[in-house]
């Protein structure tokens, strides 16, 4: 609470966190990750289904939403804070679906973490955040995670979450900056 400016700088995840936090709220037990989000629709007067306010609908499809941690080096199309967000989500987003396709979906998020893949995501993803240092980056967010999951599952899920960030970039031997 004393440092104000944590959270800023240049691969300030925030954005991400906050898509993250407003997808897995509003899923649904029907949902499937064949199904893309989009975050804002209505915003730019799209309907429920549409793309949004982020450059590609959220998906763990790379045809769809092909962002990699190599992304956030184009600052013509991702821009700070947003674009670097959509990108921390889109791996998050994987993550996401690697749980909820390991342990299933419980429809209500204010169950324990044990009872399905979406609460445990949501456990580790809010865990991590209160772990990682001070301006974390990319490799920080992940190793939080990482450490978050060890410590509640005892390295459980660990290639599930390994799995997502991978395919992304983000796996053993990125460098952050």
């Amino acid at each position: 609470p004393n440092i104000v400016n944590c959270l800023q700088n240049v691969e300030q995840m925030g954005e991400g966190c906050s898509d993250w936090q407003a997808q897995t709220l509003t899923t649904r037990p029907s949902d499937t990750p064949a199904v893309p989000r989009g975050i804002g629709p209505y915003v730019v007067f799209e309907p429920a289904d549409g793309e949004g306010i982020r450059p590609t609908p959220y998906s763990p499809d790379m045809s769809i939403d092909p962002a990699t941690y190599d992304s956030i080096k184009d600052v013509a199309n991702i821009s700070q804070p947003h674009g670097i967000g959509y990108v921390w989500n889109t791996m998050l987003w994987d993550m996401y679906w690697n749980l909820v396709d390991r342990h299933g979906y419980n429809a209500n998020i204010y169950d324990s973490w044990s009872t399905g893949g979406n609460n445990l995501a949501m456990q580790l993803v809010t865990d991590g955040m209160k772990i990682q240092p001070c301006r974390p980056g990319f490799v920080d967010g992940r190793n939080a995670i990482l450490t978050a999951e060890t410590a509640l599952t005892l390295g459980t899920n660990r290639c599930e979450i390994w799995r997502a960030f991978a395919r992304r970039g983000l796996g053993n031997g990125a460098s952050q900056g």
